[in-house]
């Protein structure tokens, strides 16, 4: 029998403190706008962290890598926000580039004991078939950095924030773009919001791309919902960060 199945699933709406972990800027918001919308709604307080620097996708060749920066930078507050996102952070790493996995997760070390989420939403890294490097490194090292944030003498990249750290509760761990969620969100309240919010993702999509991407989203969040009470809905699994490792 798998240990998630002994395990409680947590319940991502007692989260009071959510650090969403994502790969490039704009995928927490087309994976689970519509339910960190409603968490944010619910009291919750939404942190974004963004890994790489995203400038591969940016459809002006044209652009400087400051003026894109400043372009993508423009596109994430305006959808944060519609969402009701607190704060963000971003580690710079080269967008589908060369960069170390540890050096990540050492990163994210360093934000985890800092922030001192009680959730944590990031990319599901065993997705069947993803063949974007930057998915897989982000979500293994989110979930890793999850286990191990206390543990200090994994080092993170600030030896002052390890020193100062005291172990805290991470209720719960949160992988979307997944195919076997354990969870399906209702969002048929924040739908809107969530297109709204994805709207804002102008640097990296034209006109045409952007109303195809939303064509896709709708058909998806009610292909998702079928079955359900519901219209609309986003997939998620959720665990018990309990889960994460077969020796726990």
């Amino acid at each position: 029998m798998a240990i998630e199945s002994l395990l409680p699933i947590p319940n991502i709406f007692n989260a009071r403190r959510i650090l969403c972990v994502q790969p490039h800027y704009d995928d927490n918001d087309m994976a689970v706008a519509g339910t960190l919308t409603q968490l944010a709604k619910l009291g919750a307080e939404l942190i974004y962290l963004t890994v790489t620097d995203d400038l591969m996708g940016v459809n002006d060749v044209l652009l400087s890598d400051t003026a894109a920066t400043d372009a993508l930078k423009r596109d994430q507050f305006a959808a944060a926000k519609i969402v009701g996102v607190k704060e963000q952070y971003w580690l710079g790493y080269p967008d589908a580039g060369d960069y170390d996995y540890f050096a990540v997760r050492a990163d994210l070390l360093k934000y985890i004991r800092l922030i001192q989420p009680d959730f944590v939403f990031t990319v599901d890294p065993w997705l069947t078939y993803e063949g974007h490097r930057d998915h897989i490194q982000t979500g293994l090292a989110t979930a890793e950095a999850v286990m191990f944030a206390g543990l200090t003498k994994i080092t993170s990249t600030d030896p002052t924030v390890d020193a100062a750290y005291e172990e805290h509760e991470i209720q719960g761990i949160a992988f979307y773009h997944t195919r076997e969620p354990n969870y399906i969100s209702d969002i048929s309240s924040t739908w809107e919001d969530k297109i709204d919010a994805v709207r804002c993702y102008e640097t990296q999509f034209d006109p045409e791309g952007m109303n195809r991407r939303v064509a896709l989203l709708d058909k998806k969040s009610e292909q998702v919902a079928q079955g359900q009470s519901f219209a609309r809905g986003e997939p998620i699994k959720v665990l018990n960060t309990s889960a994460l490792h077969v020796g726990i």
